[in-house]
Parts: structure tokens; sequence; C-alpha cells
């Protein structure tokens, strides 16, 4: 429990995934597929998301096109480019994009986010993955994608590295002094020399030190070994829980492997991934709900399905049947939190394949909340309030109206009640996060 003179105030991020999370969401009139790939709409997005005084703009990434771009947006832009535009057109949300361990250098990555963090004047964000998508080991000449904890042991050392990078710089090390003809002090630029099974790196970064010091860190996954990752690094970490319960279990869980590493409990947000779909009235929600639902393409669901399974495909079976239990058949490349949590779901709840498609397809398999938005908001404060969240990952079904829809009716009703910000009080992504 935190203590009392602790004023805790709820911390909200928007994953903007291209059209929407909800498959086949590009067939709705709601969204613009031909503005994708224009920073119009990504602007659009990020500008809702600051008008909402939202903590950060996240986007994911992926690796390799999904076997269902034939039916559905599966298209990813390069998330550094996309928030390095964006860090002209917005002055104080912050800028989060995943880039992976598994299929980068770290001082390509450390450079990348100083840079993003000096553009933006200190809202950059980096989340870390390991990349569990089999397909992506062939767009990077590997002959096979690492296993899961092979994958995290690089994922460590590579943290360690971009850590080190950008502590390369001093604060004060440019100097600039014209009249004794002094750019820069070298004694405060420093090669890290670092030599580990893994990376042998020199340094010191091309890039001066960040204006946040350290860009935030954010982490993506609930493995006990994501989790340990996430409890020594990150700032902020991105779950998904359907259950307030087992919320409660994984945020003491994470503040307790925090305190072990040597930090404060308090260090690490926990933002659990929520879908709202928002109607004036429960009735009307649950059209839009319908709506969105009626879009989506099974054969595409189960596309993700089979990346998220590590290539297991759940199309054999007929979807009428019960799901079935894969928890001995995932293999060893596989992620594991989100398939553990999707069977163990399914299996619970006896819901049929086409029942976890139906739910999977609105909202990538994070919790789906449909209702009005002081439903919303209701569920939202008791999650946050019983401490089964920091925070909430909003993944909204189609965008960017499900967002302005959220901006618009909940957060209102949120800050009313004293949970969310009304104005920023600080101007980078760090000091965002630190209430």
């Amino acid at each position: 429990m935190e203590t009392a003179h602790r004023q805790r105030s709820m911390h909200l991020a928007v994953f903007a995934q291209g059209l929407g999370a909800a498959h086949s969401v590009w067939r709705s009139p709601r969204t613009a597929p031909d503005r994708l790939h224009t920073l119009r709409h990504w602007a659009d997005i990020a500008r809702i998301a600051e008008e909402g005084r939202l903590d950060a703009v996240f986007i994911a990434d992926a690796l390799v096109l999904p076997d269902s771009i034939g039916a559905d947006v599966g298209e990813r832009p390069d998330p550094v480019s996309v928030l390095s535009a964006l860090s002209a057109v917005t002055s104080r949300i912050g800028l989060i994009g995943t880039s992976s361990t598994t299929y980068n250098d770290p001082f390509t990555v450390a450079r990348q986010f100083a840079t993003l963090d000096h553009l933006s004047e200190g809202r950059a964000g980096w989340n870390i993955v390991t990349t569990a998508i089999a397909g992506a080991s062939g767009n990077y000449g590997s002959a096979e994608l690492p296993e899961h904890e092979a994958r995290y042991a690089r994922g460590e050392e590579f943290v360690e590295v971009v850590l080190k990078l950008w502590d390369s710089w001093e604060p004060g090390a440019i100097v600039a002094d014209r009249a004794a003809g002094v750019y820069a002090d070298r004694d405060r630029i420093h090669e890290i020399g670092h030599r580990g099974g893994h990376f042998q790196v020199r340094g010191p970064l091309t890039v001066p030190r960040p204006p946040q010091g350290r860009p935030l860190l954010a982490q993506a996954g609930s493995s006990a070994t994501g989790l340990d990752l996430a409890a020594r690094f990150a700032d902020m970490v991105f779950t998904t829980q359907y259950d307030p319960q087992a919320a409660q279990a994984l945020v003491r869980n994470v503040r307790a492997l925090a305190e072990v590493k040597g930090r404060s409990p308090f260090d690490v947000k926990i933002l659990p991934g929520l879908t709202p779909v928002i109607g004036r009235t429960e009735s009307e929600a649950r059209e839009l709900a319908d709506e969105l639902g009626s879009l989506i393409s099974p054969e595409a669901t189960l596309a993700f399905m089979r990346q998220a399974f590590g290539g297991i495909d759940l199309g054999r079976y007929d979807l009428d049947e019960p799901f079935p239990d894969l928890r001995d058949e995932l293999p060893a490349h596989a992620g594991k939190s989100r398939p553990a949590l999707l069977i163990g779901t399914a299996l619970e709840e006896k819901l049929t394949i086409r029942q976890m498609i139906e739910r999977v397809g609105l909202s990538i398999g994070h919790r789906c909340l449909v209702g009005t938005p002081d439903q919303v908001a209701d569920d939202m404060a008791h999650w946050f309030e019983t401490h089964a969240a920091d925070g909430f990952n909003i993944i909204p079904a189609d965008l960017p109206h499900g967002l302005r829809d959220f901006v618009e009716q909940v957060v209102p009703r949120l800050q009313d009640r004293g949970l969310f910000r009304k104005e920023y009080t600080g101007t980078t992504l760090r000091e965002h996060l630190s209430g």
C-alpha cells in the first residue's frame, strides 16, 4: 500500500495501431484507409490524445507482414520515424515506440531514442520487446526465432548497453564556448567499453545526453522472465489482464520484484490494455460493438492468433468446437503470457474457437469494455482504486473516432472524480509518469 502522503494519479496511454485494434475495421465508415500512411492520420491521433492530457501515444511494431494482409490491414510503419514526425506537431504528450532487442543493435536503438528525446524536448520512450513472431527471423537473415529464454538473455544485455550509451555523455558535456573555441568537454564524454556475451560496444554515443537523461523505458509481456526484466528496468509495463484479482496479484508481484532489484516499488507503473466501446446508452454501445464485430474476418483473426501461438493453426479445427488445450503444444520460441491468458480464459469460460475469435478480433485479445461513459469510468476507477492498475493502455477498436469518444466522454468523468489530471504539470514524459 502506498503511503498516505503519496497522491496517486491515473496514467493513460493510447495504443495507436493503424486504423484501430478491431480486425477488418478498415471496412467501417468510421475509418479512412486512404489516410493510414499519412502524417495527417497519425497527427490526428496524437493531437486528440494530447487534448485529453494523456501521458503518451504508443506505437507498437511488427517485423513481418501477416498472412491476413489480403483481407485486413497488417502493414506497420517504423515507429521511430512516425514518432519523430509527431514530435513536430505536438508539444506535451509522450512518444513511446517499440524496438526489438532480437533484431536490432543497441547502438542504433540508443541513438534513435536519444535523437527522438532531443527532437521532442524530453518526451521519448522505448518499449522493449524481444519479438516472439517466428516469421520475423526470415526478414533478418536468421534460420529460426531464438527460444524465449535466449531472447530475454540477449534482451537484458541489450538494455544494459543502451543505458550505458545514454550515460556516455555527462550533463554539461556541450560547452559551446565561442571565445575559447571549446565546443565539448572531452573529459565528460566516455567510451563504455562493453564486452558481454552478446555485444561488444566501444561507444560513446554520437548523440549528447538525452534531455530526460534516460528516455522512459516501457515493457510489454507478463511472463516470469519478462516481468523480471520489467522490474529491473521498466518505468511502465503494458499488460493483458481480464480479472481484477489477477491484475492485483500481478501488480504486487512487480512491486515486490522491483524492491528486490533495489528500486522503489512505485517506480513501475502497470497499465493493462483496455478497449472501450462507448455509446450514449448501453444499447447504443452494444450496437457499435456489434457493428464493428460484424466486420471481423475469422481468417484475419485466426492469422493473428497463429502468430501469437507461435505458428499453431486453429483453422485446422471446427470453429464451433470447444477451444482446445494447447498449453503443451506451444513451441519454445512462442510468447508465454498472451497465449497462456487466452487459452486459460477459453478453457475456464468454456468458449468455442469462434467465440474466442470474436473476443480477440475486437480488441487484439485485450479486455473490451462496452458501455456508457459513466460505466467505462466506473470500471476504470474500480481497477485503479483497488490497485489492480496504475492506469490503462487505451486500445481503441477504431481510430481516430474511438479515441475521440474516449477523450471527450470518459476523460472528463475521470477528471471530475480527481483521478486524472486536467492539465499537464510537467513537460517531459518522465514528469508525466511521476504522479
